[in-house]
């Protein structure tokens, strides 16, 4: 799925694969970066609509969530308020911002120590 969040109105309905939700029922969903494997905080998210195919709810985006350099590809979940503990939904999620933010503002670190190992040249033929 692909959700588009934009700064100037940072609530987004999204339709997920959950049928007969309770209306105005409430609903967190949760993402996690592929890149930093850092969890954002939850969001809270109220059903729309509701019905034997599928659940729309509206998530509201807190301020500033375009300019934190959000674009990617994320770990989702949908979690209930009632029963926290494990995820209604799990899924893959593509976000767009506007605006980007801005680039290189979080590093990613592997873990290993080698990870900015630097290569020692110690023969180099002379080609003439």
């Amino acid at each position: 799925m692909t959700i588009y969040v934009n700064e100037d109105e940072p609530i987004v309905n999204i339709a997920f694969n959950q049928v007969n939700l309770t209306v105005g029922g409430f609903y967190f969903f949760k993402i996690t970066s592929q890149y930093s494997h850092q969890t954002t905080t939850m969001f809270p998210g109220e059903v729309v609509t509701s019905n034997a195919r599928y659940s729309m709810i509206q998530v509201t985006f807190p301020a500033g969530f375009g300019d934190a350099h959000k674009n990617g590809i994320y770990y989702y979940e949908l979690r209930s308020t009632i029963y926290p503990v494990g995820a209604i939904e799990k899924g893959l999620v593509k976000i767009i911002t506007n605006p980007g933010g801005e680039i290189n503002t979080l590093e990613y670190n592997s873990g290993t120590v080698t990870e900015e190992r630097v290569s020692e040249v110690f023969f180099r033929p002379q080609y003439t």
